[in-house]
C-alpha cells in the first residue's frame, strides 16, 4: 500500500430529473465540510463543473499518505451519510470515470499558500491532461523538462495556481488511462490566465526542447473544469 501523496479524480453525471446541480453540490458540501474540519490528511476535496457538460461534476481529491489517508476518508461516518443521501434521492446518474495517481517526485507544486485558502474560490479553471509515453525513460525526461518550466511559472505566473501531476496507479476502463500514464494537473484563476500561460513564449519554447531531447508523447485526453466554490483545493 503506497504511503506517498496521491490524487484522486472522479467525475459524476448528476441526474437532472432528480435534482439540480446546486442541490447535488449542497448535499455533497456537507461531506466537504467534514473533510476540511476532521481530516488533516485530506489535502484537497473540491467540486468543479465540466465546462462542456453542465451536468458533469468532478471531485478533485488529494491525500497526504495515499491509500491510508483515503481509507480514513472513506471510513468517516459523513462519507456513509453522503452515499446514503445520494442513493435515497437518486441524485447521481452515473460515474463517468475515476482515476488515482501518485505524485511524480519533486514535480511542480500543488498550492499557492500566498494566495490564501481556496476553500471558497469559485471560477478557477482546472485542467486534467493525460499523457502516454513509449517508456519510463521518455516519460521521466518529459517530467524533467517541464519541471524546469514549473519553476518559471511559479515565479512569473501568480495566476497559475497548481502545476503538477502524477503517475496513474492502474488502468481505467471508463477512460483512456493506463497504469503509468502521466496525469498532468493545472489550475489557473480564470480562463484568461490559462490563455496567458499557454501563449507565454517560455511555454511555447518547450516544443523545441522536446524535439531536441527526442521526447514524444501521446495525449490521451484533456478535460477542463470550473471550480464551484464548494470544498477546498488546498489547506
Amino acid at each position: 500500500m503506497s504511503n506517498q501523496p496521491q490524487s484522486t479524480v472522479v467525475e459524476f453525471q448528476i441526474r437532472p430529473e432528480s435534482n439540480s446541480m446546486e442541490e447535488w453540490l449542497s448535499e455533497w458540501n456537507k461531506r466537504a465540510v467534514d473533510a476540511r474540519d476532521g481530516e488533516p490528511e485530506t489535502l484537497a476535496y473540491a467540486a468543479a463543473i465540466n465546462v462542456e457538460d453542465e451536468n458533469g461534476v468532478l471531485i478533485f481529491e488529494r491525500y497526504a499518505h495515499g491509500e491510508s489517508s483515503l481509507k480514513i476518508h472513506s471510513e468517516r461516518p459523513a462519507h456513509k451519510a453522503l452515499m446514503d443521501a445520494m442513493a435515497e434521492r437518486n441524485m447521481t446518474k452515473r460515474m463517468v470515470y475515476a482515476s488515482s495517481f501518485a505524485d511524480a517526485p519533486n514535480y511542480g507544486w500543488w498550492s499557492r499558500p500566498e494566495r490564501g485558502d481556496l476553500a471558497i474560490s469559485e471560477g478557477a479553471i482546472l485542467v486534467l491532461l493525460g499523457m502516454r509515453f513509449s517508456d519510463e525513460a521518455m516519460r521521466d525526461k518529459f517530467v524533467e523538462l517541464t519541471n524546469g518550466h514549473a519553476d518559471y511559472c511559479l515565479a512569473n505566473e501568480p495566476d497559475t495556481l497548481i502545476y503538477s501531476g502524477g503517475f496513474a496507479n492502474s488502468d481505467n476502463d471508463r477512460a483512456d488511462i493506463k497504469e503509468g500514464d502521466l496525469l498532468f494537473v493545472m489550475a489557473c484563476s480564470d480562463m484568461a490566465a490559462v490563455d496567458k500561460h499557454s501563449n507565454d513564449p517560455q511555454h511555447i519554447a518547450l516544443g523545441s526542447k522536446f524535439l531536441e531531447a527526442g521526447v514524444t508523447s501521446e495525449r490521451t485526453f484533456m478535460k477542463t473544469y470550473r471550480t464551484t466554490g464548494y470544498g477546498f483545493m488546498w489547506r
